[in-house]
């Protein structure tokens, strides 16, 4: 009798367990290798790791170091410096003596300037002056007299003010920037004096014609004292401690900035804080 379906074989069930096997022992050889894997990459974080943190330590022991040593040498010096400290006095009395001073200023030759804007190629008809007409010019007992030709300038008038001639007034003749005449003494003794019928015209009218010297001065004093004193003096003495106490006061400040630097950890805040 016949059911309708051919029974499972043997053989069909056995290829089916096996290829079941096959696929589980595949899936736990995937799982171990990832397993692994991630196990490797751990390590290598792990050791990262622990290289990061050792470098810090060092860089920061390294810091610690330095800063210490700076330290050190500093407190050093400071102690060699309090421990060398020399102590003395010294005493002196003067005798008799005398002492003078004295000051003095110097002098300034006479000026005038004149209150009439000109040129040198200012004719001087323009400004008055006929032909003939004078000007004079006195300094300390000599006096320059210029006599106009009626077709002379005002840069004439100044030529003849400043030619050296005996019997000549010792005074410059110049314009100034803003075209005045200016009379200047060449010593600082003599008072100049402008005079003439046309002085008013070329800017030296009454109150504008003498000007004054500047004389130096000097002053002098002087101070004198005659006593008997005895002078003593007395040589500086200089004492200092010997620096039996220098290594150990040194090295007991530097193990104590050493315990202090050591507490700065691996950040190194008190490193910064001595830098």
């Amino acid at each position: 009798m016949s059911l309708g379906t051919s029974p499972m074989s043997i053989s069909s069930v056995g290829s089916s367990s096996q290829s079941f096997w096959q696929q589980d022992q595949s899936y736990w050889s995937q799982s171990q290798s990832q397993t692994d894997s991630i196990d490797a990459t751990d390590s290598v974080i792990d050791a990262i790791s622990t290289a990061e943190t050792n470098l810090g330590k060092g860089l920061a022991s390294i810091a610690n170091g330095t800063a210490l040593n700076r330290v050190d040498s500093q407190l050093s010096a400071a102690i060699q410096s309090i421990l060398s400290g020399n102590t003395g006095s010294s005493s002196s009395s003067s005798g008799s003596g005398s002492a003078s001073s004295g000051s003095s200023t110097s002098g300034s030759p006479a000026k005038g300037t004149g209150t009439v804007v000109l040129s040198a190629n200012t004719p001087l008809s323009t400004l008055g002056i006929l032909a003939g007409g004078t000007i004079t010019v006195s300094a300390g007992t000599n006096t320059t007299t210029y006599a106009s030709t009626g077709s002379d300038t005002v840069g004439n008038l100044m030529y003849a003010i400043n030619q050296d001639l005996v019997g000549n007034a010792a005074v410059t003749a110049s314009l100034s920037p803003q075209g005045r005449l200016v009379l200047t003494g060449k010593n600082d003794t003599d008072t100049i004096t402008v005079g003439g019928v046309y002085a008013s015209n070329i800017g030296f009218a009454a109150g504008n014609q003498t000007f004054k010297a500047t004389a130096p001065t000097a002053t002098t004093s002087s101070t004198s004292t005659n006593s008997s004193a005895s002078t003593t003096t007395s040589t500086a003495s200089s004492t200092a401690a010997a620096p039996k106490s220098y290594t150990t006061a040194a090295s007991l400040v530097a193990s104590s900035a050493a315990s202090v630097l050591s507490d700065s950890g691996d950040g190194g805040t008190l490193v910064d804080m001595l830098a």
